[in-house]
């Protein structure tokens, strides 16, 4: 199974997320600011939260080559 993301929004900014890999799943929540930012920009703003938690994941737990 390729590495991929879901997300389900919650309120006030929380983003419930869960991230799925072969071997398993990790599941959170991310929260952005909402005050004077477009649904757009809350939304990709969480997006960007959870690849950058997901690149971390994975840098942190890949085999030296």
């Amino acid at each position: 199974m390729p590495q991929h993301y879901v997300v389900r929004r919650s309120r006030l900014g929380r983003f419930n997320f869960t991230l799925l890999a072969n071997h398993g799943r990790i599941t959170g929540v991310v929260t952005v600011p909402t005050e004077n930012r477009s649904k757009a920009e809350v939304e990709q703003a969480a997006h960007d939260k959870i690849r950058a938690l997901a690149a971390e994941l994975a840098a942190a737990t890949s085999a030296p080559t």
